[in-house]
């Protein structure tokens, strides 16, 4: 399954990154990294792992950390677009997928 990391998933987990080390250290951001790695693993192997939120475009949403979902389109039967990792405690009216 290939997974296609789309420009806002990168920002946002650039965002999410910077702001674990600044605010919570190496070992709290390093436990991220290592789940977010754990989540791209099972979702290669079972793109359907998740709950659907968005059925008409095919949009999962996965709780990466109680902080932190990542949302994510099955694209088809061989890719999937990563399209964004949310911080939970935004104002859930500003999500766009």
């Amino acid at each position: 399954m290939k997974i296609i990391w789309t420009p806002e998933a990168k920002d946002s987990f650039s965002q999410n990154v910077d702001y674990l080390l600044t605010e919570w250290g190496d070992q709290v951001t390093s436990d991220f990294l290592d789940r977010v790695d754990e989540v791209i693993l099972r979702l290669s192997k079972n793109p359907k792992i998740y709950p659907v939120i968005n059925l008409s475009d095919n949009i999962h949403r996965c709780v990466v950390v109680k902080q932190i979902s990542l949302y994510y389109r099955i694209v088809s039967t061989t890719q999937i677009d990563l399209i964004t990792f949310w911080n939970n405690f935004q104002n859930p009216e500003k999500l766009k997928l």
